[in-house]
């Protein structure tokens, strides 16, 4: 699979989890953190001196770490936050999506 499509699959589910606003660890925060994985698991496999490939990477682990607060949250869901980490994740779609190179 592309890295464009795993990007825009992971920022669909992660569009859902904000649209359903689930309380906590229910089924739409799995689907998030998988294809965020997958997008994470990609941009690991590419070439080590691809220049943009740590910069990508600090950002998909850190909207990682954002989705599992809401996932497994100690307190209330911070849904601004995850908000937040959508509009990375969707940056990074377009990115990819823009970038010949950056989609195999």
């Amino acid at each position: 699979m592309l890295l464009d499509t795993q990007a825009n699959d992971a920022l669909a589910a992660v569009d859902r989890a904000l649209a359903e606003k689930p309380h906590k660890e229910g089924h739409t925060f799995s689907a998030a953190a998988q294809s965020l994985c997958v997008v994470r698991d990609s941009l690991s496999a590419r070439e080590k001196d691809d220049p943009l490939r740590r910069h990508w990477l600090g950002h998909i682990n850190a909207v990682i770490s954002v989705i599992l607060a809401g996932h497994f949250p100690l307190g209330s869901v911070p849904w601004d936050e995850i908000a937040k980490a959508r509009d990375w994740l969707a940056d990074f779609a377009a990115a990819v999506s823009a970038t010949p190179s950056r989609k195999g």
